[in-house]
């Protein structure tokens, strides 16, 4: 029987909880010595426990003890790919998980986990078999049926996946994943007025996965607190920069019954948020307000529903960007070349795997393809490029670009610049948010399925009048609506 090897700072494989130098690693041989190593099933069952309270290096520590004891144990193979798995660890986990899938084929959690691993990574019609054969050998269980709907949803399957997870919903009502996923589903569908309500179970910690701090386990209002008792609400921009931009324009109807609005988000948004009237004080994420009080804390992406504007769409809060940077991004342009001045970007925020994270993305070859030739002075905003990716893009668009992609980490001299530029072309990301702010229009490229806010077809959104939405196919064919940018692009530049 063979003790499973560990470093001295790792957790001890033996589950006591302590570091392998304090346990069954001690040096000195007069301390007193730990009990004997447990037995698998224990190591499993201890894992377990440390897997479900989020503790994946002291579940994986736990999982190998088992596998080094009982190597053909099943469910110690199972949770440790799906740990590895949620550490974005997949080409370790999921061979894990299909061996394991082999060797239990028949239980549901396995299958209900490898189902939900292939969503992940895109595997739509293995998620989906993989779902399905967990709801029939579990048909009581709800969460295979609330991930089946997302698969459903994004293979293009609207109808199938609202059953799916209305399953879900009358099986346990107040599954706050089921609700959400019910939202998303609505929203894209543009039933505004049932997706809203559930939208809001989005703080929830189990499905709030922009802000894991404190501040998502607290208390929040319900409903639209008092105004004429106080007029001070404290507005939470629970998600990132371009949500929070986004659910801003509902705001304004929050100061229009004379509201007072405190900022409590992205330190980077606090300055034209003030300097725009937007809110009136301002306290960064970091922090927590003074004297906070929760009843009249309010998360922005409740204001839709809270104020009864489900199916109305405000105009983008309007950010007026600083003269003296609009100024100096001018004169940055000017030594570049001639106009038209054409920002572009070919991927949202940092490159991850697995669609769970919402992947937004074109292959910078094809979009340098798609605007070679062009008479136009390119700039790439491009968020954290990778090494080669700018070099792609260039070789493929014939021409150097200018490299702003600094100003990311800027977000008022974006503004600046976002209110310069003569076009704005590609795949939607906060700069989306910021040149709608400054009133100008852009040109959006979406890969299958598009985000809600872009809606499931046509090329207009309802929440952004003058851009333009270029859609890849549902097979991720980007040809036609290219040679269309293409075309647009031409007519634009002559």
């Amino acid at each position: 029987m063979n003790v499973p090897t560990a470093r001295r700072n790792d957790p001890c494989p033996c589950g006591s909880g302590l570091r392998y130098k304090e346990c069954h690693g001690r040096l000195d041989p007069a301390a007193p010595q730990p009990a004997a190593p447990l037995p698998a099933e224990e190591s499993f069952r201890r894992g377990l426990l440390a897997f479900r309270a989020q503790r994946p290096q002291e579940a994986l520590a736990l999982f190998d003890a088992a596998l080094a004891l009982e190597p053909g144990h099943a469910f110690a193979l199972h949770f440790k790919g799906y740990a590895l798995c949620q550490l974005a660890r997949f080409d370790e986990g999921v061979p894990l998980l299909e061996r394991s899938l082999q060797m239990q084929p028949r239980h549901a959690d396995v299958q209900a986990n490898t189902g939900s691993i292939r969503y992940v990574l895109g595997d739509l019609p293995g998620a989906i078999a993989a779902l399905e054969r967990a709801i029939e050998l579990a048909p009581g269980v709800p969460e295979p049926y609330s991930n089946l709907a997302l698969a459903l949803r994004d293979s293009g399957d609207p109808d199938r996946a609202l059953t799916a997870v209305r399953r879900a919903l009358q099986l346990k009502p107040d599954l706050a994943t089921a609700r959400f996923n019910f939202a998303m589903i609505l929203l894209a569908l543009g039933r505004f007025a049932e997706a809203w309500p559930a939208y809001n179970w989005r703080p929830n910690p189990a499905v709030n996965l922009r802000d894991l701090g404190l501040p998502a386990r607290w208390p929040h209002a319900a409903e639209l607190p008092d105004l004429a008792k106080d007029p001070w609400i404290t507005l939470h921009g629970e998600q990132g920069p371009g949500d929070v931009l986004f659910f801003m324009r509902y705001a304004q109807a929050l100061r229009a019954r004379g509201a007072k609005l405190r900022f409590w988000g992205d330190a980077r948004l606090a300055p034209m948020l003030l300097r725009n009237g937007v809110v009136d004080e301002a306290i960064a994420a970091t922090e927590v307000p003074p004297g906070l009080d929760t009843a009249r804390l309010v998360w922005l992406g409740d204001l839709p529903a809270m104020l009864h504007l489900e199916n109305d769409f405000p105009a983008p809060a309007r950010l007026a960007p600083q003269p003296a940077r609009v100024e100096a991004m001018r004169a940055r342009l000017a030594a570049l070349g001639p106009v038209p001045y054409v920002a572009v970007t070919w991927r949202a925020g940092t490159e991850r795997r697995g669609k769970a994270v919402l992947s937004k993305a074109i292959e910078p070859a094809a979009l340098g393809a798609a605007l070679r030739g062009l008479r136009a002075t390119f700039v790439s905003v491009q968020r954290n490029p990778g090494a080669d990716e700018s070099a792609v893009f260039e070789g493929s668009l014939g021409a150097r670009i200018a490299d702003f992609s600094a100003l990311n980490n800027q977000l008022d001299d974006m503004l600046a610049l976002m209110g310069v530029v003569d076009e704005y072309v590609g795949v939607s990301n906060t700069n989306t948010h910021l040149r709608a702010g400054t009133g100008r229009s852009a040109r959006l490229l979406l890969p299958w399925p598009a985000e809600w806010r872009w809606m499931r077809s046509g090329e207009a959104s309802p929440w952004f009048p003058g851009y333009c939405l270029y859609r890849a196919t549902r097979e991720g064919d980007w040809g036609p609506t290219l040679a269309r940018l293409r075309a647009d692009l031409e007519a634009v530049s002559r």
